[in-house]
């Protein structure tokens, strides 16, 4: 068999190990691919946690319309019928019955409770704030999560596309050893290096297949499918886009980062918290009214009315009202601190971020330009050993040093996706939508 017999036999191999059945799913097929929008939208449908958060959102918002309602007066109808084997005495009447109707609507309103309602409502109204934040910050961490995702399925399948040119390199250096072994101008090491270089492609291409089929299940996790998942636009960034200087980035953090949002609401809970336990030592003053129908036959015809007020005022009740001060106290002094770090560790987060995403696109540059130089010195070496003047441990550890860095330049090109998502999280914000 001749030199090009082999290449060619080289070609029909790669082109067969290509569209090998067993490696189908590897390269895609029947996978649904998605947008990163079209990736965050199922991701928020989706995510247990996101939906949570949303559903803390509905409670608080049926705690302020419990709130609210405090301020409205109550009323109920009521109705009964009785009957008795036995006659008894209806004080009422003065007469021997045995069954009666009555019927019965009864009205209430509180007013003054001491202040209580109007805590109460600030109090609802601030575990609202909360819970929005809080799902906004849900939101952004399901947002972050999703998009380390999609980009670590589009860096997956940038590595294994790496991988095959790796191999196919491999082969291409095998073929000319082949050739030269035939013309003696090679060793049979040459020969058995050239070959382990291809058996060391090979493995790393199943390995890179096997990171990218990972990839895609989790991505598909992400999304609420059971199947894998796929980037409809697979490009990884090569530069961030244009941020505002990092001062400004951390005071837009401090005001509006989910999390010192939801900190500072948390905050305004406590407070009026401890304004209602205050309220427990003043009286309260009720008003209730109602209307009554009664008698022995149906149906009533007997009616009568009431009206009361009635003023209340707790003198002791074992301490209760000491000890829920003394928790409001505790919850609001905590809630304190924890607002005042909130806020400083949004800012801290925000200008980390941004010197991350800063020395994520300088990491970049650096790899696009080792896989230049790594081009270039295996050109070199390649025309160095077809002329005899390399060894073919020199040209192999060219070939991997550029299989190296075309691996480095994806990666730092994810961790520049990732950085931005990560800052976006801090600020609660799409960096593309900032004003």
């Amino acid at each position: 068999m001749n030199s090009w017999q082999r290449c060619a036999g080289l070609l029909l191999g790669s082109f067969l190990a290509l569209w090998d059945p067993a490696r189908a799913w590897a390269q895609g097929a029947g996978v649904p691919t998605y947008t990163l929008d079209e990736a965050i939208r199922l991701a928020l449908e989706n995510d247990p946690a996101a939906v949570a958060a949303e559903s803390g959102v509905s409670t608080a918002r049926a705690g302020v319309l419990e709130a609210r309602g405090a301020w409205l007066p109550t009323i109920s109808l009521e109705s009964s019928y009785a009957n008795s084997s036995n006659q008894r005495f209806d004080q009422a009447t003065g007469q021997l019955v045995s069954e009666s109707y009555t019927a019965r609507t009864q009205a209430g309103f509180d007013i003054f409770s001491g202040g209580r309602r109007y805590f109460q409502t600030r109090s609802a109204n601030a575990r609202l704030r909360a819970a929005d934040a809080a799902y906004r910050a849900q939101r952004f961490q399901t947002i972050l999560r999703t998009t380390e995702a999609f980009y670590a399925t589009a860096a997956a399948a940038e590595l294994v596309r790496v991988a095959e040119r790796r191999l196919e390199r491999a082969r291409q250096q095998l073929a000319f050893a082949e050739t030269r072994l035939e013309v003696g101008t090679a060793t049979r090491s040459d020969l058995l290096r050239a070959q382990l270089e291809v058996g060391n492609a090979e493995l790393a291409l199943v390995d890179s297949e096997s990171a990218l089929r990972g990839a895609r299940l989790n991505f598909g996790r992400r999304l609420g499918l059971e199947g894998g998942a796929e980037p409809a636009d697979a490009r990884l960034p090569e530069r961030a886009p244009d941020l505002p200087p990092i001062e400004e980035l951390a005071r837009r953090a401090e005001y509006s980062s989910p999390d010192a949002v939801a900190a500072r609401a948390d905050l305004d809970t406590r407070r009026a918290e401890r304004w209602s336990a205050r309220s427990n030592y003043l009286p309260s003053l009720r008003l209730t009214g109602g209307y009554d129908w009664f008698a022995y036959e149906f149906p009533p015809d007997q009616r009568s009315w009431s009206l009361r007020l009635v003023a209340s005022f707790p003198l002791f009740n074992g301490f209760q009202r000491e000890a829920a001060n003394a928790r409001a106290a505790a919850a609001l002094r905590t809630s304190e601190a924890s607002a005042r770090d909130a806020s400083i560790a949004a800012r801290i987060a925000a200008e980390d971020a941004a010197a991350e995403i800063a020395s994520a696109e300088r990491r970049v540059d650096i790899a696009r330009r080792a896989v230049e130089l790594a081009q270039e010195d295996l050109r070199v070496q390649e025309e160095r050993y077809r002329i005899g003047n390399a060894t073919i441990v020199e040209l192999q550890t060219s070939q991997v040093a550029l299989a190296d860095a075309e691996a480095a330049f994806v990666q730092a090109r994810q961790a520049l996706a990732v950085a931005v998502a990560r800052l976006e999280a801090v600020l609660g914000e799409r960096i593309g939508q900032m004003p």
